[in-house]
């Protein structure tokens, strides 16, 4: 449910009936109320949020405010009114929906194994969980918008686009880029690389790897993020 509907469907419903409305019902033009409104709502998304994310001590928490964080950008982009940034931020739109539900599956796996998703319980799942965590950095990197990833070029996209609308929203958008990165860089670290923990109930000897069934759609999506990052030109 976490990856399917917070994840993806629900973002891709409501941005693409943002981008009609946007752009059939108003006089969307740069620099117009309307498209300063939106850039505005997306700048102040991306960072309320992903400061929300830093705080959070559970893996689906922390992954559901960035959801919102992410949106964000997708809202900016298109508000700028520029066709490169409405561009940009409909493929955002469909890369959020890639990355981040690989994200929500690399969590549910932890969840399955452990019985936890807190963070102060789940520690150094990597070794136990390794196509799990290497899932799950291609997936952070990409939202983290690192090159050759997928999430690297639609948020250039919405750089560029906010850059030549106006230097605030283009900071809210640099900002939220690397708070994100933080995030993910705390979150890879422990629950992937750090001293291995785990609830007291579940011996080590009980955790492996995630159930074929539950690694195949995580690995499609993985794959996904790098195809298109380095094979752009195709979705675009």
């Amino acid at each position: 449910f976490m990856a399917i509907m917070p994840a993806a469907l629900e973002k891709m419903l409501g941005i693409y009936l943002l981008a009609r409305i946007a752009l059939n019902f108003y006089d969307f033009r740069p620099g117009s109320g309307m498209s300063v409104l939106m850039m505005t709502i997306g700048a102040v998304t991306i960072v309320l949020a992903v400061a929300m994310a830093l705080i959070q001590k559970d893996m689906k928490r922390l992954l559901s405010y960035h959801a919102i964080s992410q949106v964000g950008y997708m809202i900016l982009g298109i508000g700028t009114a520029i066709p490169i940034g409405i561009v940009g931020g409909l493929f955002h739109m469909i890369n959020n929906a890639i990355y981040k539900c690989c994200l929500f599956l690399t969590a549910g796996s932890v969840e399955k194994q452990t019985g936890t998703t807190n963070l102060a319980a789940v520690s150094g799942m990597g070794r136990f969980m390794p196509v799990t965590a290497i899932c799950f950095i291609i997936a952070a990197l990409s939202i983290s918008g690192v090159p050759p990833f997928n999430g690297f070029f639609s948020k250039e996209l919405v750089f560029d686009a906010a850059l030549e609308s106006g230097i605030v929203f283009y900071i809210a958008a640099v900002v939220g880029a690397f708070l994100t990165a933080a995030s993910f860089l705390k979150l890879g670290h422990t629950v992937f690389f750090g001293k291995p923990k785990f609830p007291a109930k579940i011996q080590s000897r009980d955790i492996g790897e995630a159930p074929g069934a539950m690694l195949l759609p995580m690995i499609i999506l993985a794959a996904f993020c790098v195809f298109f990052g380095v094979w752009n030109s195709v979705p675009l």
